[in-house]
């Protein structure tokens, strides 16, 4: 099957855990056989005079990888230019982009991940052509830029088209000028105010993402839940069966260090600590994040007198982080954002680690699965209590870890979520594109 996967961000240009995701599901829907390709954004691409003006074809693993789109929302709009035409020429001109590269390629399907900052000018394209498509829903991208019946995608097309964007004495003007430039884009097959075609058959990471857009009014045509899966071969970390009561417990935060992510709740946790308790632990914080919240909590850090106990890594390589975590016995996940899933969960128990959780958002149904203890968001002291209890039981610490790797084991893992991707795909047959018609503008589509 050919599979022609669009992503905003694609590895090792990457901000999350959506596009490492993406990239792991492509990487391995190539071994299992399927013709693979992957169009992405420039971002991340060298710039020369502080412009991308062309973007590369590379193989990232065995994957091809078109880095060719532009991304509105990651980089600064531009100021020497207005602003509104700028933009509608520039995403038509990804539109034909990936126009010609369905001509191209041909794919059996279109799999859409995060679409977070690229033109949704080419969603609707696909089912026009007959191509059946999948969104893969990690977070909330469709809800925030694309809207029930595609309303917020729709409504700059609509300004654009009807003259809405520049001085009120040339509105009537730019309205003329729009409806010519409108005709001749749909007669290109770009649709515009149309773009409110609703997503074809979505794979949310959690039952908490489904009812998420359900409750948007996002409409699809079938819908599933794959919860996401850690590779065993790297992250899996078999412990001792006895706790070492001499050690400290090492604990470890990682992953964007932003505000919602709750670093400095867990800090302040650490703070509330007794003295002799407080002796007994160490905290690793593996991520980069925001410059101003980073210096803040290293501040805090400083200000609570813990620049001995607290340690920053910066940010660490996914590849580096199963000995990152092997290296430490208790990971705190202390979100308060409304996570899609929580995929740093999994890989810490995977390693051995237990677990403390806000259980936010689809994390919930990880925290569930293995009976993880649970503190609300943002409450340093009940997380404080959690840690004092983790530290004066060392044998309670080390069975929530147990169960935490034997549930990761079967619930949460690479090869369960690829039998659910794979099973997902035989719904759309193979080798459309050989088909009599030459393409997918072809009428047996």
């Amino acid at each position: 099957m050919k599979i022609l996967i669009v992503s905003n961000l694609y590895p090792p240009h990457y901000m999350g855990g959506y596009e490492l995701h993406c990239a792991q599901v492509a990487e391995a829907l190539h071994e299992s056989g399927h013709d693979v390709r992957v169009l992405t954004s420039v971002y991340g691409v060298p710039r020369g005079g502080g412009v991308v003006t062309q973007g590369t074809t590379e193989l990232h693993g065995p994957v091809p990888v078109y880095r060719r789109l532009k991304q509105y929302a990651l980089r600064p709009r531009s100021t020497l230019r207005p602003w509104t035409p700028f933009r509608a020429r520039n995403e038509l001109s990804d539109a034909r982009l990936f126009l010609q590269l369905l001509e191209e390629f041909r794919p059996d399907v279109v799999n859409w991940w995060n679409m977070f900052g690229l033109t949704k000018l080419m969603l609707p394209i696909p089912h026009r052509l007959g191509i059946p498509t999948v969104h893969a829903i990690d977070d909330n991208w469709l809800i925030q830029e694309f809207g029930a019946g595609g309303a917020i995608a729709s409504a700059f097309w609509n300004g654009v088209w009807d003259g809405d964007w520049g001085p009120p004495v040339l509105r009537p003007l730019l309205r003329l000028l729009g409806r010519r430039w409108e005709a001749r884009t749909a007669r290109e097959g770009i649709p515009t105010r149309q773009s409110a075609s609703g997503p074809g058959h979505a794979c949310f990471l959690s039952w908490y993402l489904l009812r998420l857009h359900e409750e948007a009014g996002i409409a699809c045509s079938s819908a599933e839940v794959i919860h996401g899966g850690v590779q065993v071969d790297r992250f899996y970390g078999a412990r001792p069966f006895e706790p070492d009561h001499a050690q400290p417990v090492r604990i470890l935060y990682a992953g964007q260090v932003t505000p919602d992510r709750g670093l400095h709740t867990l800090i302040a946790a650490i703070t509330y600590l007794a003295p002799e308790i407080q002796s007994q632990v160490r905290l690793t914080v593996a991520g980069g994040g925001q410059d101003e919240y980073v210096s803040k909590v290293k501040e805090q850090v400083r200000s609570a007198g813990l620049a001995d106990r607290i340690s920053f890594m910066g940010k660490v390589l996914h590849a580096e982080l199963p000995a990152v975590y092997k290296s430490h016995d208790l990971f705190v996940f202390a979100s308060s954002r409304q996570e899609g899933f929580g995929f740093v969960m999994v890989e810490a128990m995977l390693a051995g680690c237990a677990v403390l959780t806000t259980g936010s958002g689809g994390s919930q149904e990880i925290a569930r699965a293995a009976d993880l203890p649970q503190f609300p968001a943002g409450d340093a002291r009940a997380l404080s209590h959690l840690l004092a209890a983790q530290v004066t039981d060392r044998a309670g610490l080390h069975r929530i870890a147990v169960k935490g790797q034997a549930v990761a084991l079967r619930e949460f893992t690479f090869d369960r979520m690829m039998e659910k991707w794979n099973a997902s795909l035989r719904r759309f047959p193979a080798s459309r594109s050989g088909t009599a018609d030459g393409g997918p503008h072809g009428s047996a589509r």
